[in-house]
């Protein structure tokens, strides 16, 4: 009984209980032609069944995880194809913009220019003298709103969303493409809301320079007319509906028809399949709307385009509307516009000769002594030779051999609550975020404007 029976049970027990979990490999060796030996025999069969299932069951494992990967890098490959096609596309719409903008520069400058010339003429008339610097100023500032708009459109700021005024954003997008639109093509804009989106403004912008350009790309040779136009609906039209959309209204409508007849509908089909098309001139007529697709439904939008034979085509966004109001906290806004005197010590840092003594004569002309430095190196020297008591630094972010953020970050190292006020023409190497972590506690972008300078030099010297 202990040799058939017990100790037979006992060494199959043992075989199983010191086997691993999951571990199909496990086999009784036991020959015998009794009952034992029968249940050895079917406990083999058994396991090897589970083991070939098993290993079946790897194999396809093994296949899922390599269709995973192999999805994972197509994903990586598309978004970075989207990228490039986007850049592209940024640089093409740059490209039609060119003219307009040039044609605005110039008027600018003749307007610079000008008024100028007729200042040096004018002798001791302060009146006429002031009313000219005033069309100046006002000159320079529109020079500067372009110059804000350019960058806008060429940031690369893709994912960043917050309450935007999107009727702002189209009449700035229409002011650069006016100029560049033939003659032979009317534009009509309708804007009929100041409804807010939440919606990145770089992509807006693109987006809708992209459509107008479309548009009248199609213009081109009959003529037409562009219409651009912006309203608050509580519902998207019916026929305009998607049964894969859901999100609730009301919406931002936005609109871009042109007025080209000539397109059939087996044209009008492959232009708007894919990115772009050619005419029969070698011209590209359409660009960017897999861009504006994806755009539109990264803003939980809609898109719908719409071609009647002999009237023209319609692209229609719709957009979410958002109820928040714009924070100003943190904002200049409001402020006590009066210009305050005062007589603390600064510390101006600035590569830009003529700008250095522009800003050392304005604080100078205010009361505060002010201490002058062409480059990073030689404003730290002087602060840590600590000869002079400085109350605050003013400082530009882009300048040879030390960065106005490697001077601040060195200084607050010394003293944490040193005042700095950073400047730049151009912020795209450092986010808000960043600047406000260092310990930075305002900045300002160029061109300097007087009263803003001196209302932030006041408010960060008397917290």
């Amino acid at each position: 009984m202990s040799r058939s029976v017990t100790k037979p049970l006992k060494r199959f027990t043992d075989t199983i209980g010191n086997s691993k979990k999951g571990d199909y490999s496990i086999r009784l060796h036991y020959n015998a032609g009794d009952e034992i030996g029968s249940l050895a025999r079917y406990f083999n069969e058994f396991m090897i069944r589970m083991e070939k299932y098993h290993g079946r069951l790897k194999e396809k494992n093994l296949k899922t995880i390599e269709i995973q990967k192999t999805l994972k890098a197509v994903e990586k490959e598309r978004r970075k194809l989207l990228i490039q096609l986007q850049k592209s596309q940024k640089m093409e719409a740059i490209g039609t913009l060119a003219g307009g903008i040039a044609h605005d520069f110039n008027n600018i400058l003749s307007s610079i220019f000008g008024y100028a010339q007729l200042a040096q003429m004018i002798g001791g008339d302060q009146e006429k003298l002031n009313i000219h610097m005033n069309q100046i100023l006002k000159s320079a500032q529109r020079a500067a709103e372009l110059i804000e708009q350019i960058l806008t459109f060429s940031r690369q700021t893709e994912d960043e969303k917050r309450p935007l005024k999107l009727h702002l954003v189209v009449k700035e997008a229409l002011k650069l493409l006016r100029a560049s639109i033939p003659a032979t093509i009317d534009m009509v804009t309708q804007v009929e809301t100041t409804d807010m989106v939440n919606a990145n403004p770089t992509q807006m912008h693109q987006m809708i320079v992209h459509l107008c350009t479309n548009a009248y790309h199609a213009m081109i040779t009959s003529g037409g007319t562009l219409t651009v136009s912006l309203t608050t609906v509580d519902e998207i039209q019916f026929e305009h509906q998607s049964k894969d959309y859901f999100q609730p209204g009301p919406f931002l409508k936005f609109m871009v028809k042109d007025t080209s007849p000539s397109m059939n509908q087996g044209a009008f089909k492959k232009t708007y399949d894919e990115d772009s098309t050619t005419d029969n001139d070698g011209q590209e007529t359409r660009l960017g709307f897999t861009l504006i697709e994806t755009i539109v439904k990264d803003h939980n939008g809609l898109s719908y385009i719409e071609r009647i034979t002999g009237q023209g085509t319609s692209f229609f966004v719709y957009l979410p509307i958002v109820t928040k109001s714009v924070s100003t906290a943190g904002s200049l806004i409001g402020m006590d516009v009066s210009l305050k005197t005062g007589e603390e010590t600064i510390m101006i840092v600035e590569d830009e000769h003529d700008l250095l003594v522009l800003i050392e004569e304005l604080l100078s002309k205010f009361g505060y002594s002010v201490h002058p430095f062409n480059n990073g190196k030689s404003a730290l020297d002087a602060y840590q030779k600590a000869e002079t008591n400085f109350d605050m630094v003013i400082t530009d972010m882009t300048m040879p051999h030390m960065t106005g953020i490697a001077l601040a970050e060195a200084i607050l190292s010394k003293n944490e609550n040193m005042p700095i006020i950073l400047c730049s023409g151009y912020n795209e190497t450092i986010s808000n975020s960043r600047i406000k972590s260092i310990g930075i506690q305002a900045f300002l972008k160029k061109p300097l404007d007087t009263s803003e300078l001196l209302n932030t030099i006041r408010m960060v010297l008397d917290k």
